[in-house]
Formats: structure tokens, sequence, C-alpha cells
């Protein structure tokens, strides 16, 4: 009876990439060898190198993006202020007993929630003025405890109003009640300083 053929198994080295008798001996024989102690401190050497241009790699990236927000957050701060010197700021004006807003040149009434201003110059609730200087938009300073109360009510209430709208006519009109003194003054030019 004739035996069946077969073959020795082999061992594959993948730093060598060459084929050899899987035998303890044969395997112990190939490690030691200078050849497989040259491609394994080639392997951990490429490997150290590749993982520090990895972490360099990330760093750079880190550092990118640390500079690129900073520079975004710059830009958002100066267009902030810009927006902020734009829209001027609404100041307690005691010679018309108005709110004031000097960059644009309107008064604000409180109680009736009217601006007085514009070309021509005439009441309207909806002054032909950039949106974030709309009183309770813009800031606003000064008056007595009372104005306060009803400017901050005025405040939330055109905040509330003009958000999300960007309807700007310029309805004229004249101001209910307005009947003489400050308001009479101030349209004719005299006692008001602007």
């Amino acid at each position: 009876m004739t035996e069946r053929w077969k073959s020795n198994p082999m061992y594959w080295c993948e730093l060598c990439r060459v084929w050899m008798n899987d035998s303890k001996a044969a395997k112990l024989n190939h490690e030691r060898g200078v050849k497989h102690q040259e491609n394994l401190a080639r392997k951990l050497r490429d490997m150290s190198k590749k993982a520090d241009a990895e972490k360099r790699q990330q760093e750079h990236a880190v550092a990118s993006m640390d500079a690129i927000e900073a520079a975004a957050r710059k830009q958002y701060e100066a267009d902030q202020a810009a927006a902020e010197v734009q829209a001027g700021n609404w100041a307690w004006h005691e010679g018309s007993g108005y709110y004031y807003n000097a960059a644009h040149r309107w008064y604000f009434d409180v109680t009736t929630r009217y601006y007085y201003g514009g070309e021509p110059v005439t009441w309207t609730q909806q002054p032909s003025i950039p949106s974030a200087a709309l009183f309770g938009v813009a800031p606003f300073e000064g008056g007595d405890a009372a104005t306060q109360a009803a400017a901050q009510a005025a405040a939330a209430a055109a905040a509330a109003s003009h958000q999300g709208s960007a309807t700007a006519g310029a309805a004229g009109g004249s101001k209910p009640g307005a009947g003489g003194g400050a308001a009479a003054a101030a349209a004719a030019g005299q006692g008001v300083r602007v």
C-alpha cells in the first residue's frame, strides 16, 4: 500500500516575509537572526515615527481650530461693538421728557410707545431706523423710578413686537394726545437740544 504524501507545516514571518518550517527550533533560530532583528527594529521605528506624526498633526489641528475660533470670537465682538455704536443708546432727555437716541436723532415716549423724528418730523410706531436701534433693543438709561419702570415695560413690549419681524415701514401720522408742551417745542425745534 502506498502512503499518502503529507507536507511539513510551514510558518510565515510577516516582518521578513519568508516561509520556514513550523517548528520551535526553526522559529527561534530565525527570530534570533540579524535580518529578523533589523526588520523588527525598523518596524518599531516606523510605528514610533507614525505615532509622533499623528500626534503632531493632531496638535496642529487643535492649534489651528483654536486660532480660528479666537479670530472668529474677536471678529464677533468687533461686529457686536460696531452694531452697538451704530444703534446708539437711548438716554433720558430732561428738556423734552422723552428718551433720545443721538445716533439717529429720534425721541421715544414710554407712555404711548411712539417715536418722534425722521424726515419729515412725525410721530410713528415704526421709525425708519435699524431694528438694532429700536427702543428696548438698544440700551437705555436715565429717568426717574416711574419712568424707568415704564421704560422697562415699553422695552419688553418693543422687543417682543419687533423680534423676528422684518417690516420697517415709516407709518406717519399725528401722535394721539400730543397737544403742545415739549412735543410741540421739539417739533418746532425750540427748547430741545439735539
